[in-house]
């Protein structure tokens, strides 16, 4: 009894190296696998569409139009494999969470590498058949929204069926009839690992089947699986995954195909600090998944225990884009110490062809229980409005050409634009512009205002922030990517 357990635990042990070699493997080679084409998180249908067809050029993937969206795109389901575990996942319901598409077409390209790794994706093929539909929304990602062309959330439409991309994706389910699902999004880069200052990069859910959030084995499967993977990831980004909340969505295509009989994994791509274009989140991605493919096809998920999957801390939002502390701010002749959070959000403009930052005061006083992608101490240093500058511009190349450090160390955050005919709502220009009419008070340091102020010390502008960019002066360290125009 005792050899047969060694055996065993030998097995057990030696199954899981495997696994944390392979994850090795991929995160040291990734760029042999990552596709070139997709280097931003804003690409379109346009861009998938040749990536699609020349997988048809390959007997190793099977590709399929499994229907259309309300504005006539196809969506495509792209298989291979021939193993009798069938695995299912699908990206992009959502328009703008795009990440995890990216990530899907690297692991088409592992796929179809010559790395050195044939015996590893022989037998995972011969074990197991995995779909993929990537893009679910195409019409949503054109512009770069969270819902479809008739605004409606695909993901909260499992059950009344009213959207055509909704009806494919239940339709698709239902005649693949997969062991395992993964739902892939991406959440918002606010999420820390519970109440700590990491941001939480990954945050994994097991959805429930009920309210009572009870765990049937199709569940548990999910859970134990998600346990593995927590135990993977963990090497490369320790403290930054977190449990996506665990409240039942009857409505949701996630918790649904789980009380159909999948197991189902909810993967949310959240934020990391300097990765915009989710680029590194992307790579986490590609190595979480195909190590979970890899733990289905030899079954070493089994030996996970659920405690692990109980103890991932939740999602929480401690995390802001900017926070500034400890700063100096009068106001009604009274001297106070405040911190000063600051959130910043992409913008689609031009029907999602460019965007723009915007950038909001989120909170005001203590909030040394936050933390932030970019955290500075502003000891000792005191916090004003920036001033706009007096003298009006007759045209936008005008501008252009102006000094704007000369303007920065004068106090300057604005200018004025004479012009009626300008109507851009932002400007690439370092400097926010008013257009004519100048209100009363339009730099006020209040909350939900746009963050533009001087940061001084010794009566020196030493920072200044623009839309709630902020930059060293003296450095010339930081950057401000566009400033608002103010109509």
């Amino acid at each position: 009894m005792f050899k047969v357990l060694s055996f065993i635990f030998f097995l057990t042990i030696n199954i899981m190296a495997q696994n944390f070699d392979l994850a090795n493997h991929l995160y040291y080679n990734y760029q042999d696998y990552k596709e070139k084409i997709l280097t931003s998180k804003r690409f379109k249908y346009s861009d998938i569409l040749p990536l699609i067809n020349n997988l048809k050029l390959n007997d190793i993937f099977t590709v399929k139009k499994a229907g259309s969206s309300i504005e006539g795109r196809d969506l495509f389901l792209i298989s291979l494999g021939k193993g009798s575990k069938k695995i299912f996942l699908w990206s992009q319901m959502h328009g703008n969470e795009s990440t995890a598409t990216m990530a899907i077409f690297d692991i088409l390209n592992f796929f179809n590498t010559k790395d050195g790794l044939d015996n590893i994706k022989k037998k995972l093929l011969k074990k197991l058949t995995i779909y993929f539909m990537p893009m679910v929304n195409p019409d949503g990602a054109e512009i770069f929204q969270r819902r479809n062309a008739y605004d409606i959330d695909i993901n909260r439409d499992a059950i009344r069926q009213q959207t055509p991309e909704g009806k494919v994706l239940r339709e698709t389910f239902e005649k693949i009839k997969p062991d395992f699902g993964f739902n892939l999004h991406d959440q918002n880069t606010k999420y820390s690992v519970g109440r700590s200052p990491n941001a939480a990069a990954l945050s994994f859910l097991a959805p429930p089947v009920n309210y009572k959030k009870s765990v049937n084995p199709v569940r548990k499967n999910a859970i134990k699986l998600i346990a593995e993977i927590y135990n993977v990831m963990s090497k490369y980004i320790p403290g930054h995954i977190a449990k996506y909340p665990d409240d039942f969505e009857p409505r949701a295509f996630g918790d649904n195909f789980q009380k159909w009989g999948a197991s189902t994994i909810l993967i949310e791509s959240g934020g990391w600090k300097n990765d915009p274009e989710k680029q590194f989140l992307r790579e986490l991605n590609f190595i979480a998944l195909l190590s979970s493919f890899k733990s289905i096809a030899d079954g070493s998920y089994k030996n996970q225990q659920q405690s692990v999957y109980d103890e991932i801390p939740f999602n929480a939002e401690f995390i802001m884009t900017t926070i500034l502390r400890n700063l100096e701010y009068e106001r009604n002749g009274n001297s106070y110490i405040i911190d000063m959070g600051i959130n910043m959000e992409e913008v689609s403009s031009n029907d999602g062809k460019d965007f723009y930052f915007r950038s909001t005061l989120e909170d005001i006083g203590d909030l040394s229980t936050y933390y932030g992608y970019s955290d500075y101490d502003f000891s000792g240093y005191k916090a004003e409005p920036g001033k706009i500058y007096e003298k009006e511009f007759n045209s936008f190349e005008e501008i252009e050409t102006t000094d704007f450090k000369s303007l920065y160390k004068l106090g300057y955050t604005d200018v004025i634009l004479n012009s009626e005919n300008y109507n851009k709502v932002y400007t690439p220009l370092p400097i926010n512009i008013w257009i004519n009419n100048l209100p009363k008070n339009y730099n006020k340091i209040e909350l939900e205002s746009v963050p533009n102020l001087i940061i001084k010390k010794n009566n020196e502008v030493k920072y200044i922030v623009i839309n709630g960019f902020v930059f060293d002066i003296n450095n010339c360290e930081g950057k401000i990517s566009n400033g608002l125009v103010f109509h």
